[in-house]
């Protein structure tokens, strides 16, 4: 890679990194969230795109065609895998993130989830709905069989560093089933026989175990920032919905 590629393009991505945190910490809330992010996204684009050249063409000066081939193959494979891959980790960590960390919840049984609005772009004011279910480790259930909702309220606090994973899915006020009529507001807007506008087609079988933990005794839920939880320990079941 010559020199004369190498300077423009570092001080381009060295600009926009700068550009990026400026506007995170100059604009607050959602706006300066997503230009912060744009800019630091292609920040590390034209970083990784200046590594990928600069290695090719010294692997093209010193190896042969072959080596060469097999180089650029794994040049323009792996990034976008290894993308895929994070995108993956991380919308599963914002799954979970509704989920008390204390219930040592790992895994997803269930998700259905619509948003009605921009394609890549969520903005304040769309519509959505949608609905997780996470198994209950047998420990937790067992707990909460033997304590009922005291095992929830005397849950440990947030602690105090915010990037402590364990911040995730707190929840200050417990009660028991069968929901309120304002936690019903969260419920997901499941499409029955003739409704239309805006409402996903839930499993029937996961609809119906939510409807019975949601209306009888036996469970215990909580309202969050944009969402209800329900913990059936019957079931060994975590349900979590929204909409809005």
């Amino acid at each position: 890679m010559r020199r004369a590629w190498a300077l423009p393009v570092l001080l381009a991505a060295m600009l926009l990194a700068g550009l990026g945190l400026a506007l995170r910490f100059a604009l607050a809330g959602f706006f300066g969230a997503v230009l912060g992010r744009l800019c630091l996204g292609a920040a590390a684009l034209l970083a990784i795109t200046w590594v990928a050249i600069a290695g090719l063409s010294a692997i093209h000066r010193r190896c042969s065609r072959r080596t060469f081939a097999l180089a650029l193959a794994c040049a323009l494979l792996l990034p976008p895998l290894a993308l895929a891959a994070g995108v993956q980790l991380k919308l599963r960590s914002a799954y979970l993130a509704v989920v008390p960390w204390q219930l040592d919840v790992h895994d997803i049984a269930y998700r259905k989830e619509r948003r009605w609005g921009l394609p890549l772009l969520a903005l304040p004011g769309d519509n959505e709905t949608g609905i997780r279910v996470f198994p209950l480790p047998p420990r937790a259930a067992q707990a909460l069989r033997q304590h009922g909702i005291a095992y929830l309220r005397g849950l440990p606090d947030m602690p105090l560093r915010l990037d402590d994973p364990r911040t995730r899915g707190r929840y200050e006020h417990w009660h028991e089933t069968p929901l309120d009529e304002n936690a019903r507001r969260h419920v997901t807007h499941h499409c029955e026989d003739g409704d239309g506008g805006f409402c996903i087609a839930v499993d029937a079988r996961v609809w119906s175990a939510v409807r019975h933990a949601i209306s009888t005794p036996g469970s215990y839920y909580a309202i969050g920032r944009s969402g209800v939880i329900v913990i059936d320990p019957a079931r060994q079941r975590v349900i979590y919905m929204y909409n809005g």
